[in-house]
This record gives C-alpha cells, structure tokens and sequence, in this order.
C-alpha cells in the first residue's frame, strides 16, 4: 500500500504491489488496444447490443455510453504511459462531430451535454487547443439549462428531473467544478440549485411526505416498481435518489456558488437519508428505496441484503454523505460515511458482485474503496484484495478482456464507461495512479 500525492482534505491512497500493478497495466493496454479507433468501438457497441436484452445503446457524445468514455480511457492510458493522447483526441473530437448529426438535446450528466464537457474539460488539461470549443459547449450547457429548467410541480416529479445521472443534480456537479463560470453559467448553475432547493423544501400537496416522492405514473418502464411500491416511493440510490442530490448541492456549495436555503436543503436531505438506515451485524443498510402507503405515509423500507454496488445500496449512500461531509466540515458526518462503507467492506467478504463493471459491480467498489482509503484503514487494507478480485474477472480471450454480466452467464462485451471495459480500464488506473482522477465527479459528485 502506498501513500500518494495530497489531494484536498486526505492523502491519495493507490495499490503499490508490483504484481497487481503489472497484472492491471497489462489489462489495460487490451483495452486501450482494442478501443482506439471509432472504427473498433462502433463494432464493439454493434456487438454489444445483439448480446445485450438491456444495453443502453451507444450515443458517441455520451460520457458513460460512447466517446467522450472512450476519449477518458485513452487520456488517463497516456498519461500512465500506456497509451497515446491523439487517440483521446480523435475519440473526443468525433464525440463532438457527432452531435452535428444528433445534437445533444439534454444537459445530463451520463449521456448529455455536461457530461461531454466533463470530459472535454479533462482533455483540455493536456491539449489548451480545445478549450474555445469547451467554453462554446458550457455556453451551450448554461443555455439548455436555463431554457428548460426543470418543472416545480409536487407529485409530477420523476428521477429524471433529479437525478446524478440525467437530471439537474449530474449537470450541477459539473457546473460547480467549472473555474472561473461566465455570467451566463453561473445562472444556469444558481436556477439548477434553486430547483434542488425546493425540491428538499416540505411539500404543500396532500398526501406526499417530500417533494421528490415519485408516484407510479412516472416510475420507469423496466424493473418491478409497481409491485414493490404500489402507492409511489422516495428513491434512496447515489445514482437515481436523494443521496445524489445531497451530494450535488454540497459540491455547489463547496464551490461557492450559494443560494438561499442552500445549507438547509442539504441538512435537511441529509438528515432525511440517514434516518432511512436499516441495521445488520455490520453497521447501517441502505435499501433501493422508502416506499410511501396510500395515505402518503413512509413505510419502512425493506434492506434485506446491501446491494454492493455504486448506484443503489449503502456504498453509494456512504459515498453522498462523505462528500456533505466534506463541502460542510461536518465531523460527525464524516465518521458515520466512513462507518458506513466500512460496514460494506465487511459484507464484502461475503458477497461479491457479479460484475466487473462500474455501476454496479466490482469496479465500483474498487473506485469506493479508493475514495475512502485516506480515512479509513478498512479501505487502505482492502484495497489491493479488491483489486485482485477485479482482475479475476479478466478473460483475455474476450475482446476486451472484460464483459458485463447482467445475469449469470449472459455476457456482454460492452465498451462504454459506466458498464463496460473503459470503466474497468479507467478504474484500474485509478487504483495504481497517484492522484485521484478528475472522472470520480461524475460518480461521487464531488
């Protein structure tokens, strides 16, 4: 284990082994090898929806999905050593070209217009060239925001108005790490925390115990919503929840960029996700989410089990409250995340996720364990087991060594960042790096 470059407040924490440093460059390279032309990566996103029942589809702009991913994988490959920065060029500058043909419409973190700049800012750290077209996309950003910014109507809310992955928390965690904000992108980032703001403010309408309850006419078309929460229910994920949202407005505020009933809002939000806490041998469990009865009311919610993963479940959860915790200087906090995650470390060793990839497998964990590692010794002393057991999902004879797995036995050789072979690629980096990575916004929003 190695102590690494100072970043904020906790010293950057990477895997040292010589052996597991080896054993993920050369994983690595696979992937950078396989991935760096358009030409591969299309055959690959081709290959990946006929395996797949779920695939999201590959949408070049997309920063979890499609090129902007790809343009990160290779950028963070280069600066390792292990690849060449004009491959990231060329992946971010088609990402870009492609919107000519299919503009970005939305301003979403995971698949629209902030998280293309995420990763366009990210490049521009190397290459100062593109930084009048990154000015130009955060100009096109703060526009898409203020032209639509989300409705304020209590029981019409859905996760996509919210949320980290498409809704107004994702684009606020970019917009609050933009230096030096126009005018313009210092409003669009004001309305998107005003909007988070109300949400967390109490509601007005009958029978909805907050803001942000989600009732059934807008609960997604997949999944078994209906029949887990008949009468609507309170998202608990980092990725679809309040959890997200906390940690959103906590990072604007960090940022500085405050606005009334800023503080309350996250207090408020904060105080609402931990009082959801289940328990277990290991500390506190969060569920997917708090189902409300016919007369609005919150039930308890059911933790069965931790759903070791990034986007529901207690890491994620533990995750939101350190980054409050952090924008906030609030010690308490602090503790109780890191208590948290060490909780899940623990039933780690129980339970593996199936998944190598980020959103929700083991490539996830690794980028959790590596967040906590500065504080916590758990982290510090798991990591480089965590890693090893990401590696031992790596098959070289599939085309990118590693593949999704939705469900037992049903692969997928998936190549985009959030769950695919570049998330893994660019986790993997992360872990024997010595600096924590500029992409860990988009998950931990901070």
């Amino acid at each position: 284990m190695q102590l690494a470059h100072h970043h904020g407040t906790g010293t950057w924490v990477r895997a040292a082994d010589a052996e597991l440093v080896h054993r993920a460059r050369t994983a690595v390279q696979h992937i950078v090898e396989r991935s760096s032309t358009t030409a591969q990566v299309n055959d690959l996103a081709l290959r990946a929806a006929e395996q797949s029942d779920t695939s999201g589809g590959w949408y070049p702009p997309s920063l979890t999905h499609g090129q902007a991913g790809s343009a990160l994988l290779h950028l963070y490959a280069a600066r390792a050593g292990l690849g060449d920065l004009e491959a990231a060029f060329d992946h971010i500058r088609e990402a870009i070209r492609s919107t000519q043909v299919e503009p970005l419409e939305h301003y979403g973190l995971f698949a629209g217009t902030s998280g293309l700049a995420l990763a366009l800012a990210d490049v521009t750290r190397d290459e100062p060239r593109f930084r009048s077209s990154l000015d130009r996309l955060h100009e096109q950003l703060a526009d898409q925001v203020l032209a639509a910014p989300p409705h304020r109507i209590e029981r019409a809310v859905s996760d996509l108005d919210y949320d980290l992955i498409t809704g107004a928390a994702g684009a606020l965690v970019h917009l609050s790490s933009v230096s030096d904000p126009s005018d313009r992108v210092a409003d669009a980032t004001a309305a998107l925390v005003d909007y988070l703001v109300w949400l967390a403010q109490p509601a007005k309408s009958n029978a909805t115990p907050h803001r942000w309850l989600i009732t059934p006419e807008f609960y997604p078309p997949v999944g078994d919503y209906h029949a887990k929460y008949p009468h609507g229910y309170l998202n608990l994920g980092m990725s679809h929840g309040v959890p997200g949202v906390a940690a959103a407005l906590a990072a604007a505020w960090e940022a500085g960029h405050r606005r009334p009933g800023h503080l309350e809002a996250i207090q408020s939000l904060t105080r609402w996700v931990r009082d959801q806490a289940g328990s277990d041998a290991h500390g506190p469990v969060w569920g997917d989410g708090t189902p409300v009865d016919e007369h609005g009311r919150e039930s308890a919610a059911e933790c069965g089990h931790d759903r070791m993963a990034w986007c529901y479940g207690t890491a994620g959860v533990a995750a939101a409250l350190l980054a409050v915790a952090s924008a906030t200087a609030d010690e308490e906090l602090h503790a109780a995340a890191i208590t948290a995650f060490d909780g899940v470390l623990a039933r780690a060793e129980h339970i593996r996720p199936l998944s190598p990839t980020l959103c929700h497998g083991h490539s996830g964990l690794v980028v959790l364990a590596l967040e906590f590692a500065p504080w916590s010794e758990s982290a510090r002393d798991r990591l480089p087991d965590l890693v090893r057991q990401l590696l031992e999902h790596h098959d070289p004879g599939r085309p990118l060594g590693f593949a999704d797995v939705e469900e037992p036995g049903k692969p997928v050789d998936d190549p985009g960042l959030l769950t695919g072979a570049t998330g893994v690629a660019l986790t993997l980096l992360a872990a024997i790096g010595d600096q924590r990575p500029h992409w860990f916004r988009a998950f931990l929003a901070r």
